[in-house]
């Protein structure tokens, strides 16, 4: 039988027991002891995330493992969730679909991910809304599963308020503008698409808001106005898709991020036609009340002189009839003082009217008046 040298004899017992200079415990353990303190700080890096981390096994469906946030969210301890399958932390509503959905994702390759968005069920039975992507990997000869669950609670009262912000813009009876800070028309709701007399929201968008505006310049001087202000209310001339005029009260200010910085203007818009048509008729009347108060005056006057007159005479002469006409006469003066209480009355009234505002242009607002254009029937 062949043997080895004592030598080498010596020296391969001292490298298996790790006595000598190149033994295997020597070249081995300190490797190992790198590599597990590198899994160690893998795994609390793991359970610092704030996301729901699961291992399923492909073939069971059953969970391998779990971070420290998949228990916090759920409120088992870890043992209890190895015990189960992933598919009956899913709401109920949406085990079958997220089955199906499981299946498919185990044949895709380990490059793809998907994300499917379910509810999980803690222990006391709240459902958290999470958003789940999942990615196939392979350790060794089995075939596992990684899900990440991410809470999309707050993204889904965000996603909810926007809609009901959204919903407000639409259903709102004032039209509605948003336009970056050159004047170019990002959004218009159906109100203003409407007044405007557009049949569709795109077909305003992209427009500058000179094109809405019977004087073109009215556009460019709001955009520089809110550049530099918070806010502006002005009454103009809107000009409508099929070019009539009509008349508008404008609302804008500058929609500003978190740090000040200005993103877009605004601009509510309400049609005050009607309004200013009133007020226009409301003035004219008051004009023609004033007028008739001094006609009034005027003929009080003109019938009182011929009257004095007739009486007069009637005093004068000695007649059967004249007491008769010095009668009637008394009569028609007393007409005429009737006549006189009710204009002093209606100037009363019309002082009133002015002194409380109703008829009066109100301080600091301008009324436009259409000089060329022809109001369009409505």
């Amino acid at each position: 039988m062949h043997s080895e040298p004592p030598g080498e004899r010596d020296a391969l017992r001292e490298k298996i027991i790790g006595l000598g200079e190149t033994s295997l415990h020597k070249s081995y353990y300190p490797e190992l002891q790198r590599r597990l303190a590198e899994l160690e700080r893998f795994r609390a890096l793991l359970d610092q995330t704030h996301d729901a981390i699961f291992l399923i096994r492909a073939e069971t469906g059953r969970l391998a493992d779990v971070n420290a946030s998949a228990k916090a969210y759920l409120g088992y301890s870890k043992k209890e969730l190895l015990k189960k399958l992933f598919a009956d932390l899913i709401s109920p509503s949406k085990q079958a679909q997220f089955s199906e959905f499981l299946m498919d994702c185990s044949n895709l390759p380990s490059e793809f991910r998907q994300a499917f968005t379910a509810p999980l069920v803690a222990r006391d039975g709240t459902e958290i809304p999470m958003e789940i992507t999942v990615r196939s990997v392979t350790f060794g000869a089995e075939q596992y599963i990684v899900a990440i669950a991410r809470d999309i609670t707050d993204r889904i009262h965000t996603e909810r308020e926007l809609r009901i912000k959204e919903s407000a813009l639409e259903s709102s009876t004032n039209g509605i503008l948003i336009a970056d800070l050159t004047g170019a028309v990002m959004y218009a709701n159906r109100s203003f698409t409407a007044m405007f007399g557009y049949e569709r929201e795109g077909t305003i968008t992209g427009r500058n808001l000179e094109a809405f505006f019977a004087d073109p310049t009215v556009g460019e001087k709001v955009t520089a106005h809110l550049l530099d202000n918070p806010a502006i209310v002005q009454e103009t001339v809107g000009l409508r898709s099929n070019g009539s005029p009509f008349h508008i009260q404008i609302s804008g200010s500058v929609v500003q991020n978190d740090a000040g910085q200005p993103l877009c203007i605004m601009l509510i818009v309400m049609d005050i036609t009607e309004r200013i048509l009133t007020d226009q008729m409301r003035r004219e009347t008051y004009a023609q009340l004033g007028k008739n108060i001094e006609q009034f005056a005027i003929l009080g006057d003109h019938i009182r002189n011929p009257l004095q007159v007739i009486v007069g005479y009637a005093e004068m002469i000695d007649d059967p009839f004249a007491e008769k006409i010095l009668a009637e006469s008394r009569r028609i003066d007393g007409f005429v003082t009737e006549l006189d209480r009710g204009w002093i009355e209606s100037a009363n009234v019309r002082q009133f009217l002015r002194r409380h505002g109703d008829g009066a242009k109100p301080p600091g607002e301008t009324f436009f008046r259409f000089s060329n254009w022809k109001e369009e029937d409505p």
